[in-house]
């Protein structure tokens, strides 16, 4: 499972859960209307490709398709996980959340934006 961008993409969320570990949520427009796909990342290393992260991913999806209510969902839950790491010790307040909102930007300009977070990673892809 993964995050696509593409023209369904409607945000992304990102927070720290500690040390060594992070949070992403992605909501995207689907068939049935919306969908959530989230993951909880712990890292084997300072490689952001290392193979042996363990990755936890989450799908949901809902058949309304109330973009603005999604979007204020998709906040509460990462900020909630990001305050529960906070109460938990894993880290030191405040917890930082990371919000970006596609809008009426081009596929492109969201994933320039994306790539300029200080936690985003690219790879090349090739196509087969």
């Amino acid at each position: 499972m993964s995050i696509v961008l593409d023209e369904n993409i409607v945000g992304i969320w990102y927070a720290l859960t500690g040390e060594k570990d992070d949070f992403m949520l992605a909501i995207s427009k689907c068939a049935e209307g919306l969908e959530l796909v989230y993951r909880h990342r712990y890292y084997a290393s300072d490689d952001p490709w290392d193979e042996r992260d363990k990755k936890s991913w989450y799908r949901m999806v809902t058949k309304k398709n109330d973009v603005q209510h999604a979007i204020e969902t998709a906040r509460e839950m990462v900020q909630g996980v990001a305050m529960i790491a906070v109460k938990m010790g894993r880290l030191m307040p405040p917890a930082q959340v990371f919000e970006l909102v596609r809008g009426d930007k081009s596929v492109e300009d969201f994933a320039e934006v994306l790539m300029s977070m200080p936690w985003a990673h690219s790879m090349a892809a090739t196509r087969h």
